[in-house]
């Protein structure tokens, strides 16, 4: 197998892998936390928080490299590169689909309530114990997985997130009273309302446009 299809494989798997680890955690430290269980995903259909998955997938592509590196390195890299991806995409959300799922600013030592200084760390600390520890274990038993096989559920992965992009977009649409302007958009309205949306992405909060 060439590498070219070998890097598509660990992109498919490393994102599937991030989504499911991220709903985990979120899930699990609500759950102690507070005692009760809440619905953390981000897309409409399984138990995937996309931000992890691609948080993952560049992780793993950009430090692979330089895995035997030094910790502390590794450490601060992984707070740069996590925290300007935590930004990144909640800006992305904000001005693209008009949504967002998490907001700091009730939090000392956040900005613009879009990254919080602890998890800025988090980042690094998740970045040291990935590269040094499980990406290494799991690398191998990734690229076993067969090139059709894997087309596949990357298929349907990508499916749920387009369907899951406009499905939020156009919810942030109906909140702020602005009509379908094209038929994937009206079927949307019909196929995902918003108890629909907010079922199954509780986090879900529209922003008012001007």
């Amino acid at each position: 197998m060439n590498n070219k299809k070998e890097n598509i494989i660990k992109f498919i798997w490393l994102f599937i892998i991030g989504c499911f680890i991220g709903y985990v955690v979120e899930v699990s430290y609500f759950f102690i936390k507070h005692g009760t269980f809440i619905n953390k995903s981000g897309l409409l259909y399984g138990p995937f928080k996309p931000i992890y998955g691609l948080g993952i997938v560049i992780f793993s592509f950009i430090f692979d490299k330089f895995k035997d590196r030094n910790n502390f390195i590794i450490f601060m890299s992984g707070i740069g590169i996590g925290t300007l991806y935590e930004y990144g995409s909640s800006v992305f959300q904000e001005y693209i689909l008009h949504t967002s799922t998490w907001n700091y600013s009730s939090f000392n030592y956040n900005l613009n309530g879009r990254i919080y200084l602890p998890y800025c760390i988090g980042w690094g600390i998740f970045a040291l114990i990935w590269i040094k520890c499980v990406y290494p274990k799991i690398k191998k038993r990734i690229i076993k997985f067969p090139f059709s096989i894997s087309m596949i559920v990357g298929i349907i992965m990508l499916a749920n997130v387009l369907l899951s992009a406009f499905a939020v977009y156009e919810y942030s649409n109906r909140q702020n009273n602005i009509n379908p302007s094209n038929k994937i958009l009206k079927l949307m309205d019909k196929m995902y309302p918003d108890h629909v949306v907010k079922k199954r992405i509780p986090k879900l909060k529209a922003i008012k446009k001007d």
